[in-house]
């Protein structure tokens, strides 16, 4: 069969000069300048974050104008365009002024920014060597740079610092002479010895490290439910099987197959009214809430995978949709697990005599309610995870999991493996701020590794990771104080409802005193 001139695709073929190197790509006009820079150059010191231009952790330097590679299309890179890119700045061993003076100023934490900081600083610096502060601020706001572990002002330092290197006015010192004779790195001010991979780009996190996998990995692309409560009353994979490139379509069927639960642990103290295995891995009968995934296509690439993802259809009785705390707790609330309460757990704290009774002798008293929001942890890096059977037969699990033997107890029946046979590996991690204490992708990666038998990668993008991965829950207060004629607090009142979704918590705190 002969394709039609219309139904060809058709390529560029682009002469690029990247780190004073020339390179010849042949791409798609529409591919951006991050698909060319780490997808067929390999060159990941510039990040993969948002993919739409937001967070600035793709900055490079293109014809002396910095630029986001996610969202700069190569049909609008000029032929023979100059491009820099953090690797062609400096080395580990030879550092620029700008990674020299953020690792000075420690400007660096987990990192993963850093790089389209340091290019975005330095096409500040080339325009000029006197920025106010208030300049590079503003600079750094152009340029959507983004940071969420620093502050930013010891970054604005750096700038500052870099500034006067370049102005011959300050030297760049060896930091090797920080470390006095005989003192250890802990408690010093000696940089972390990370922080020159860092500054240079060649610290690899997880999409860099996944980069590095076997010819037969493949991609998986999540399944998910978008309605906030319903039973599942078909699932039809077999039109996403049929689409090009995919190899299995992973369902809890799959799971059961292997001798597994399809079940997640929970932590489990006494106070906890279920039996803490309510957390289906892939849901099979019910959707407990918006995004609750129900399979995982595999395939041979990550295109392939994601376009298979509308092709799965499932079939669903949509229930009441309980979408706050106040609804939950109400007595006529349906359970959203069956059999385990609403508030499944409960625990009071009680010291001193009856704060209520305290209070009606005081002259002074406040009652009141407050709600306080569920936060995203809004990491830059988004949630990446791999998995593959290693050479002493176990499943390997590499992630951004920050707890990693509780994670493999946690997961293991679920996936019908002794905990021994699982191996959590920490990825080096584009922060965390607490959210990677629970599990995320791990146990549907290791559904997918056991079912096809081949290394299985999995990145969220921007969207999924915000929408789907743990969040600080908010919380409904009644808060009642008391104090007396000085002003001294005497008793306090204090009940908490906090919201975990499917997971409610209730906590009474009274302390007078």
């Amino acid at each position: 069969m002969l394709l039609s001139e219309g139904s060809k695709k058709t390529y560029k073929s682009y002469l690029l000069n990247i780190n004073s190197r020339q390179y010849r790509v042949v791409c798609d006009a529409n591919d951006t300048l991050l698909d060319i820079i780490r997808g067929q150059l390999k060159l990941t010191g510039t990040k993969r974050g948002c993919d739409c231009g937001q967070c600035g952790v793709c900055n490079v330097i293109v014809n002396g104008k910095v630029v986001r590679a996610c969202i700069t299309r190569m049909k609008n890179v000029p032929e023979h365009a100059e491009i820099l890119t953090v690797e062609g700045l400096g080395t580990p061993d030879n550092l620029h002024a700008v990674q020299w003076a953020f690792i000075a100023n420690n400007a660096i934490q987990c990192g993963f920014c850093t790089p389209g900081f340091i290019m975005s600083a330095k096409g500040l610096l080339d325009k000029t060597l006197s920025p106010s502060r208030e300049e590079v601020r503003q600079w750094f706001q152009q340029h959507w740079n983004a940071c969420r572990c620093t502050g930013y002002k010891q970054i604005v330092d750096a700038v500052m610092d870099a500034a006067a290197v370049l102005r011959g006015e300050k030297e760049m010192y060896e930091f090797s002479a920080m470390l006095k004779p005989g003192e250890y790195i802990w408690g010093t001010n000696y940089p972390r010895p990370s922080d020159k991979y860092k500054v240079t780009g060649t610290w690899d996190f997880g999409d860099d490290a996944g980069m590095q996998l076997p010819k037969d990995t493949l991609y998986a692309a999540l399944v998910h439910v978008d309605v906030n409560h319903a039973n599942i009353l078909n699932l039809d994979i077999t039109e996403a099987e049929k689409m090009p490139g995919v190899v299995k379509v992973v369902t809890a069927k799959d799971i059961y197959a292997a001798g597994g639960t399809n079940k997640l642990f929970g932590a489990q103290p006494p106070q906890v009214k279920g039996d803490g295995w309510e957390r289906p891995i892939l849901c099979d009968k019910k959707i407990f809430m918006w995004g609750d995934v129900v399979a995982v296509v595999c395939a041979e690439r990550y295109e392939e995978a994601e376009a298979a993802v509308p092709k799965v259809k499932v079939d669903l009785e949509e229930l009441p949709a309980v979408m706050n705390v106040e609804e939950a707790i109400k007595p006529d609330c349906i359970e959203i697990h069956p059999g385990v309460p609403n508030i499944y757990f409960e625990t009071h704290v009680k010291k001193g005599a009856d704060a209520g009774e305290i209070m009606e002798q005081m002259p002074y008293s406040i009652e009141d309610v407050f709600y306080l929001q569920r936060q995203p942890h809004l990491v830059l890096e988004n949630d990446v995870g791999f998995g593959y059977w290693d050479e002493d037969g176990n499943l390997a699990i590499q992630s951004k999991h920050i707890w990693i033997y509780k994670a493999a107890a946690f997961m293991a029946r679920g996936i019908g493996l002794q905990p021994s046979k699982i191996r959590i590996i920490q990825n080096k991690a584009g922060a965390s701020f607490g959210y990677k204490l629970g599990i995320t992708n791990e146990a549907m990666i290791a559904a997918a590794v056991i079912a096809t038998g081949r290394p299985v990668f999995c990145r969220y993008d921007t969207r999924h990771h915000v929408t789907y991965t743990p969040k600080r829950a908010p919380a409904l207060m009644r808060v009642a104080m008391a104090a007396d004629a000085n002003g001294r607090i005497t008793a306090i009142d204090h009940t908490s409802w906090v919201d975990h979704g499917p997971d409610m918590k209730r906590r009474k705190r009274p302390f007078p005193r």
